[in-house]
Formats: C-alpha cells, sequence, structure tokens
C-alpha cells in the first residue's frame, strides 16, 4: 500500500511540473524537434525515404521549406503543392486544417496531435511562422 502511495504522489509531482502549451517556445526549432519530426518525418509519412505527397519534412530545413516556401534566412523558394502556412493567419494556413481534419484528412492519419501540440503550432504561425 505504501508503494502505491508513493507512485501516485510521484506521478502527481511529476505532471506538476509539465510545461503547458503556453510555456513552450512557438519557436521553429522546437516546433520541428518536438512535434514534426517524430510526428510527420516517420518512415512511412514524410521521410527522406518515403516523401509522400512530395513533402519531405526529413530535415528542419526542408521541412520549414515545404511547409512556408522560404528558405530559413533566405529568400522565397515555394514548393511544389503550394505554401502550407501563411506567416500570421494560421486561419488561412492549410496545415492548420490538416491537423484539425476541417474539410480534409486529418494529419497525422494514424495517431492525430495532441490539442496542445496543434495550439503550439498555430502559436508559431500566427507569430509569423520564424525560422529562429
Amino acid at each position: 500500500m505504501r508503494q502505491a502511495t508513493w507512485i501516485v504522489l510521484a506521478g502527481l509531482a511529476l505532471g506538476a511540473g509539465c510545461d503547458t502549451a503556453e510555456d513552450r517556445p512557438a519557436a521553429w526549432p522546437f516546433v520541428y524537434a518536438g512535434i514534426v519530426r517524430p510526428a510527420c518525418a516517420t518512415a512511412g509519412c514524410h521521410s527522406a525515404l518515403a516523401v509522400q505527397a512530395s513533402v519531405d519534412l526529413s530535415t528542419s530545413a526542408a521541412a520549414y521549406a515545404v511547409l512556408t516556401g522560404s528558405v530559413c534566412g533566405g529568400a522565397d523558394v515555394g514548393s511544389a503543392g503550394g505554401n502550407f502556412v501563411v506567416p500570421g493567419h494560421p486561419e488561412a494556413s492549410q496545415l492548420m486544417h490538416m491537423l484539425r481534419g476541417d474539410s480534409v484528412a486529418r494529419m497525422p492519419p494514424d495517431v492525430p496531435l495532441p490539442d496542445g501540440e496543434i495550439a503550439l503550432i498555430e502559436r508559431w504561425i500566427l507569430e509569423g511562422a520564424p525560422c529562429e
């Protein structure tokens, strides 16, 4: 019984220290490494080996270019499928519609992103989708 109580208390203590979406940085390095790469740049989806729908999310630079149509720190390059992000306008960004499944197939299809991660991506877009 004491062990079960200790486990519950330890779990509560760990949970209390977790960051909310508002506490996490809406910065591209965090968005890519913490959300895009593990959820989207997988073997069967948008990795370098399995580029679905001409969308390569295997590296931070490739993902930023295909999502925004810009090279980080460089000129606009556009993307084969059109830009998925309209900086400053999450409501007009195809990426947001795909993540929420608004009138399009929801992405990722197997395990949708948690609402907090979608909110963080939305905040990144609202703040202008900067690459730094």
